[in-house]
Parts: structure tokens; sequence; C-alpha cells
């Protein structure tokens, strides 16, 4: 069995997250605004745009810049804000609370437990 491990560093974990939560976001929006009978076909018609480049940014198969937020933004009568703080230092999902391995166990995998067949002895 092969296994690959590789490192995110804090940098590319940062900025991923952070598309995340911009792209989560909208897709509340729009989401949001389905209700009302917003489609994707309609937001286009708003932006002027074609619905499968708005289809490839809300999926996250085109890059996102400023304008395209602000104007997806718009078509949706949203206002985008920009908060600044502090990294939260804790553990937490996809991140390692350490680097080093000292004083751990090597990892195990566990695989389930096959029963063989009863045979009757008749």
């Amino acid at each position: 069995m092969t296994f690959f491990r590789f490192d995110i560093d804090t940098r590319s974990r940062m900025a991923g997250r952070f598309i995340g939560r911009v792209r989560r976001e909208l897709l509340k929006a729009i989401m949001e605004e389905k209700g009302g009978g917003l489609t994707q076909q309609e937001l286009a018609r708003r932006l002027e745009m074609r619905r499968p480049d708005i289809n490839r940014q809300l999926s996250g198969e085109a890059e996102i810049t400023l304008r395209s937020l602000a104007d997806l933004a718009w078509a949706l009568d949203r206002e985008v804000t920009v908060e600044r703080r502090r990294a939260d230092g804790q553990a937490g999902q996809n991140i390692a609370p350490a680097t080093s391995t000292i004083g751990y166990q090597p990892v195990r995998i566990i695989a389930p437990r096959i029963i063989a067949p009863k045979t009757s002895n008749g």
C-alpha cells in the first residue's frame, strides 16, 4: 500500500480557508435569493455574463477576483465586509496540533475483523 504525506504551509492553509469562507458566504446569499426565484441564469443576466462563467466561479473552477466578488455582491444586493483579526492558534480541523512525532506511537490501521463462517460437524 502506498502512502503519501505532504504538508500545507500556514500561508496556503490560511489562503484556502479565506477563499472557502468567501465562496461559502456567496453560496449562502444565492440560496437565500433562490427563495425569491433567483437562478444562475438571472444572476448572469444581471452581471451581463454567461451562466457557465458564473457557475465556474461559484464552484471553485475559476478564480474570483475582488472585482468579481464586488459585482456578485451588487447583483445579490449585498455588501461585502472585511474583518481583520489575529489568526486563531488553536488546533482544529485540518490543523496538526504539532509537527513533531516525538513521543507518539506509529499510526496503526485497524481493519475490520473478518469472522469465518461456522461449519457444521454433522
